[in-house]
């Protein structure tokens, strides 16, 4: 896999009217995707006819996870979950977790059901909320044919990002955290 300088991950506020991030968290999400050996899914938006979402946890203290759905055309999709051995507001380590496993239909419409009824689309990209000392990024990206859209939120307590993001890690990863490690 490529460095993370070699890769963009995402687009950078003032060089896209849609979607871009602040370049310093670009730079520290790209080091975390790059050491979860994942994908840029702008840079698939931009030549594949696909339809994916990721989801990347960085919470301070615990390791750094990212689950991916990408959608088959027979209604089905492939979830890939990862996890490295570094922590979200530090250094990312090294992967130690790395799974997929396919979604049937039933559980594919489930989870675009979310997307739909959180109105993942239409969701400001950025709540502009710097953080704090400790917490967690909740960072969902997703990608339709010639579409990419990423939210990005610090320690969301309720709503739309929680909702999806708590979804994929317990509905579809099936990944099972105390309630403290939930930030």
């Amino acid at each position: 896999m490529a460095p993370a300088a070699q890769i963009t991950y995402f687009s950078i506020s003032g060089t896209s009217a849609n979607d871009g991030i602040e370049k310093f968290r670009s730079d520290r999400y790209s080091d975390q995707l790059a050491a979860l050996q994942e994908p840029s899914l702008w840079e698939v938006s931009k030549v594949q006819k696909t339809e994916s979402y990721r989801f990347l946890w960085l919470r301070t203290f615990h390791h750094p996870i990212a689950i991916r759905v990408d959608l088959g055309a027979d209604g089905t999709a492939q979830m890939t979950a990862k996890m490295t051995s570094g922590a979200g507001g530090y250094d990312p380590g090294k992967l130690i977790e790395n799974w997929t496993l396919t979604i049937n239909s039933g559980e594919t419409k489930r989870f675009l059901g979310q997307i739909e009824e959180h109105n993942f689309w239409n969701l400001s990209s950025d709540d502009k909320v710097l953080g704090g000392p400790d917490g967690a990024r909740w960072i969902i990206e997703g990608i339709k044919p010639g579409t990419y859209h990423i939210v990005d939120r610090w320690s969301p307590q309720d709503g739309d990002v929680q909702a999806i993001g708590l979804f994929m890690v317990n509905e579809l990863a099936k990944l099972e955290f105390p309630a403290r490690e939930v930030y």
